[in-house]
């Protein structure tokens, strides 16, 4: 697929079990036949991603961190500050979804959006026998959508989404109070709502989560941060636009 030469997809991850490391194997290798740029940071204690399904329009960044949460927001934003392009992806590594979704995704960004979404309002968690034929096969008919239920039963906002990088990071690119798993899905989507910035998911189609356990970076990592990360999405739903202007000039950020 041609013409996404202005787009970076930002791949942060951090590697907790063998199914992490072939999801994301076929995940590259499903964004290999889009004519973009993709740049993965990995931040473990070692590196433990296998570079044998690098392709030449790969950049990849290793961070040592000990923190047993995984700062996905913060690793984020280093990269959305590091891209050079116009329009950002940033994609989980168990995601995928059709081709001319992710076209549309980018169009929409192009035609003025600051947030797309490249599938309609709907991820369907594969279960471990769908991924697996579905890794071999790479047809979405052979998915099994009795076995295979959706992630959620309200509008999904996360797993991959695009942005017009400069208007993003000038409403504070992500929220780094989120530590780990959690609400930031959401918050992001109601802070760009609350700026009054345009927002488009696709005409139609899912997202597709490949299956891994659920691992600690996969749910909230104890009760306190759970509620800590409840009272900061809750607190930015409550703001006006005015707050919240205020809020994103002095508050998303944090040194680690």
């Amino acid at each position: 697929m041609n013409g996404l030469k202005n787009c970076t997809f930002i791949i942060p991850f951090r590697i907790d079990c063998p199914e992490r490391q072939r999801n994301l194997s076929f995940v590259l290798h499903w964004l290999a036949h889009i004519d973009a740029k993709i740049a993965l940071i990995e931040a473990d204690t070692i590196s433990r991603i296998d570079k044998t399904s690098f392709t030449e329009n790969i950049s990849y960044r290793f961070v040592e961190d000990h923190n047993p949460i995984f700062h996905r927001t913060h690793y984020i934003n280093t990269l959305l500050e590091q891209s050079n392009t116009d329009v950002v992806s940033i994609w989980d590594a168990d995601i995928v979804t059709k081709y001319e979704q992710i076209e549309e995704a980018v169009q929409n960004i192009m035609k003025g959006n600051t947030l797309t979404y490249p599938y309609h309002k709907e991820c369907i968690m594969l279960s471990p026998e769908d991924t697996e034929k579905f890794l071999k096969t790479e047809d979405f008919t052979c998915i099994n959508h009795q076995e295979s239920h959706p992630i959620i039963n309200r509008t999904f906002c996360g797993g991959a989404f695009f942005v017009n990088r400069q208007k993003y990071l000038s409403l504070g690119g992500e929220n780094e109070h989120f530590i780990g798993w959690g609400p930031e899905d959401a918050e992001r989507l109601r802070r760009v709502q609350i700026m009054k910035h345009p927002i488009k998911w696709t005409v139609k189609g899912n997202a597709y989560h490949l299956y891994h356990p659920r691992n600690e970076n996969s749910r909230f990592f104890d009760e306190k941060t759970a509620i800590e990360l409840r009272k900061e999405f809750v607190k930015i739903c409550c703001m006006n636009k005015k707050e919240l202007h205020e809020y994103i000039k002095t508050s998303l950020k944090q040194s680690i």
